[in-house]
């Protein structure tokens, strides 16, 4: 299942059923905000309309469980997933009109990415695990990285207008970097 809820009221606003047995792992709102994705611990990416409560879409192609999901605030790219696997998936995921865009592999390894981000304008992205990267999208070209951490970077996220990129990692700590 998954759920809204009202914080301040303490009670659950709407509860969707899930059909498959297997644990949610992680979710992100499209920007829109009339779609939201779940990943699975199953390796399944699923697209759900808010409106209906329904499942629109299911995108598989992961082996193991997606540790992170990303939509391009833009909305107009697509939500990029991670898996324990190392592999980055890249999926069309407008209102109507879904489907898979490709896969890169090889620009992290395997079992250590936790958190990936788009930057507003869905151009670069940027991915938490053993370090911080930044990447060019299209080209799927390294920028930056970034080393500081003392363990594992568990979450990432630009910064206004993609001036700085924040990270948090399991050392307990927040970092900023600038641009």
């Amino acid at each position: 299942n998954w759920a809204f809820s009202d914080v301040r009221q303490g009670r659950v606003l709407t509860k969707v059923p899930d059909s498959s047995s297997q644990a949610l792992t992680c979710a992100q709102f499209h920007p829109d905000g009339l779609i939201f994705g779940t990943g699975t611990k199953d390796s399944v990416i699923k697209i759900w309309d808010l409106k209906e409560r329904t499942n629109v879409a299911n995108f598989q192609g992961h082996s193991g469980a997606i540790t992170s999901i990303s939509f391009s605030e833009n909305g107009t790219l697509t939500p990029g997933s991670v898996s324990v696997s190392g592999l980055l998936d890249t999926w069309k995921c407008e209102v109507r009109d879904f489907g898979h865009l490709g896969s890169v592999s090889g620009l992290w390894t395997p079992g250590n990415v936790r958190s990936l981000c788009f930057d507003h304008s869905g151009t670069y992205l940027a991915v938490a695990g053993t370090d911080v990267r930044v990447y060019l999208c299209k080209q799927w070209q390294e920028l930056k990285v970034f080393n500081d951490h003392t363990a594992l970077a568990t979450g990432v996220r630009f910064g206004q207008n993609g001036t700085f990129v924040a990270s948090t990692s399991m050392d307990r700590s927040l970092k900023i970097f600038g641009l």
